[in-house]
């Protein structure tokens, strides 16, 4: 007998302690009032307004109306950093403000002197300033190294001036800078008396503020649309500098700094430069586990609606498609993955928001380095299940994933972008490979797989593969497709320690929900050694075919065990509303099949006589034939 499945999607947050686990209570009331303004506000309506049917500019114009009236609602109703930023993720559209406080103000907080930050953190926290930050180049993303705009230091003036030498070092893909931003944080090389110093940050200013008009010097164009229609409201900017002069005081001078007479002052780590990456792959490590818990969400609610054949001829119904396997085997580990890249996320941006409190009162950064090389891999790692899985869960939902209305275009489109932005080169990914390897166990593999073989098993996998790269890179060659394997292997090793450590916290206790967490482990941990990220994972962990089977029941076991005890409850406590999902497939008070006629069909702007101005044109074409046949002299034939 198939479980209940529960499809009651809310309205409004319900808060229990299983909810309160996965989001935190500080998380979850700022949610709860973020939501509670959205829903009472026209502005922020998803029904409205069918954005996919909306020009590119304007919904770019909609989401920077909506970008001022946050800013109207964080002012007005003393908004944290924490909650203005999660109330521009809940409008799904990556609104021009965003950098504001994920990028720009934590770096002048970060790479500031107190001298500085008295003068510019006020300005950006009032937004008397917009602000961007402009690293990558047509030349160079990933690799900073090799950028190219220069900041010259002019004694004579006391200035820096900024200026952009060839093509490929145009500022490019600079998030809000196309039409928003005044000042942005420029990465340039710095040279004094001829000499090169490397990459350090200047306050820029790129628009008057009277006039929102270009600066003398600055060249800005909006870069026109992306991929998948994705990132609708970030008007990313191509920038090129000309003899641009900066004051020197806009030097961002707490690590590295330049003294009047031209004296350069080196930082006391080279390391600095990693900050301004780490502080949003940092929040990355956790955001892109919601990414994808939505259409996670999504899916369930909808393959748990839809009926399909029907597994034996004795069946009166067709099956629920939820209750096939091949919807659960792929459905309930990118659960159970989401909330591993949520709640191990959780842990990492917490250890690097102590680090900074601790880097900005004593100026010590020496775990920056560490938390460079655990955040590339993070990033990579998160990104690409969560891009996956957005995927895996359209193609679920069958045709009518496919619709515009279902939810699942936006999700992918703003959720894959993250795979390429903030690094994940081969560059970047390279770094991880230094790993030891030190405590592999040595065990005995039996199965089903106690957390201690797990353990084993991942670690195992991870060694061959750090012995390989060494191997290779002795020998000369290309280890940069190894090493993509090696970063996810990584990912499955840190964030199943990560998840383990959690889940023995929980044990200490007497929690209620520790049952279904404990499944989300398990589910977790299986899922990613039976179907690993990675064709070559596979061959790096050798097992018998008679283990190889054992881990594919025991795979099995776990999904099934979790699709039957506790997808509903797990589903239920995230909680996600009606508003947050914004699907078709979702609705609170419609059937999908209804939502999708009614919202989708009988409303299109092309229904009806929305193209009658075509009508005589049509009508025309069915007798072209006539007009072509008597221009030739002949008769129309019948």
């Amino acid at each position: 007998m198939p479980p209940s499945r529960n499809r009651k999607i809310p309205k409004e947050p319900v808060e229990g302690d299983f909810t309160l686990f996965f989001w935190g209570p500080e998380k979850f009331a700022r949610r709860k009032a973020i939501l509670k303004a959205f829903t009472i506000n026209p502005l922020f309506s998803k029904t409205d307004v069918v954005l996919p049917s909306l020009a590119r500019k304007d919904a770019w114009t909609r989401a920077a109306h909506q970008a001022r009236e946050l800013i109207r609602l964080k002012l007005q109703h003393d908004w944290s950093h924490a909650q203005f930023m999660e109330a521009i993720r809940l409008t799904d559209n990556m609104l021009p403000v965003q950098p504001q406080f994920r990028i720009f103000l934590s770096n002048l907080e970060r790479q500031m002197t107190d001298k500085q930050k008295a003068i510019w953190v006020p300005k950006a926290e009032r937004f008397e300033i917009f602000g961007s930050y402009a690293q990558t180049e047509l030349g160079h993303g990933s690799n900073v190294r090799g950028i190219e705009t220069t900041a010259t230091f002019d004694g004579e003036r006391d200035e820096f001036v900024i200026e952009s030498p060839t093509a490929s070092s145009t500022k490019y893909w600079i998030g809000t800078t196309g039409v928003w931003a005044t000042h942005s944080i420029v990465v340039a090389r710095l040279v004094i008396g001829g000499k090169d110093y490397g990459n350090h940050l200047f306050l820029t200013q790129i628009r008057e503020l009277e006039t929102q008009r270009l600066m003398p010097g600055v060249e800005i164009y909006e870069l026109g649309p992306k991929a998948f229609q994705g990132m609708l409201g970030t008007d990313n900017g191509a920038m090129r500098f000309h003899g641009v002069s900066i004051p020197r005081e806009q030097m961002l001078m707490r690590n590295a700094r330049v003294e009047r007479d031209g004296t350069y002052v080196a930082p006391k780590n080279g390391k600095h430069s990693y900050g301004s990456m780490v502080t949003v792959r940092a929040i990355m490590a956790e955001s892109t586990g919601w990414d994808l818990l939505k259409p996670v969400a999504v899916a369930y609610y909808y393959t748990s609606y839809r009926k399909q054949f029907r597994k034996n001829k004795e069946q009166q119904e067709e099956t629920t498609v939820l209750d096939y396997a091949s919807v659960q085997h792929r459905l309930i580990p990118l659960l159970a993955q989401a909330t591993t890249l949520v709640l191990v996320g959780q842990r990492i941006k917490k250890a690097y928001d102590a680090y900074t409190a601790n880097y900005i009162k004593t100026g010590d950064f020496s775990q920056l380095e560490d938390f460079h090389l655990q955040t590339v891999g993070a990033k990579v790692y998160s990104t690409e299940i969560a891009g996956h899985g957005v995927e895996t869960c359209r193609i679920m939902c069958g045709g009518h994933g496919y619709h515009a209305l279902s939810g699942f275009g936006r999700m992918y489109a703003n959720a894959i972008n993250a795979v390429t932005y903030e690094g994940g080169s081969a560059g970047d990914i390279e770094a991880l490979a230094e790993w030891d390897g030190g405590g592999v166990a040595d065990v005995v593999i039996s199965f089903p797989l106690a957390p201690e073989v797990q353990r084993w098993a991942l670690e195992e996998r991870l060694v061959n593969l750090v012995q390989q790269h060494i191997e290779d890179t002795n020998e000369g060659r290309d280890t940069s497709y190894a090493c993509h394997a090696l970063t996810m292997a990584h990912g499955d090793f840190v964030y199943w320690k990560g998840f383990h450590e959690l889940l023995q916290d929980l044990q200490e206790g007497s929690n209620p929900f520790l049952e279904p967490v404990a499944s989300l482990f398990n589910v977790f941990a299986l899922s990613v050694l039976q179907v690993p990220h990675h064709p070559t994972l596979v061959a790096a962990l050798p097992l018998s075919q008679a283990q190889h089977k054992r881990l594919r029941l025991a795979k099995s076991a776990a999904v099934e065990q979790l699709a039957e005890k506790h997808l509903s409850d797990i589903i239920a406590a995230y909680g996600f509303t009606e508003y947050e999902l914004d699907s078709a497939l979702a609705r609170s008070d419609k059937e999908p099949y209804e939502a999708l006629f009614e919202e989708g069909a009988v409303t299109s702007e092309m229904s009806g006589d929305g193209m009658a101005h075509l009508w005589p044109m049509m009508v025309d074409t069915r007798q072209m034939w006539r007009r072509i046949e008597e221009e030739r002299g002949g008769k129309a034939r019948l």
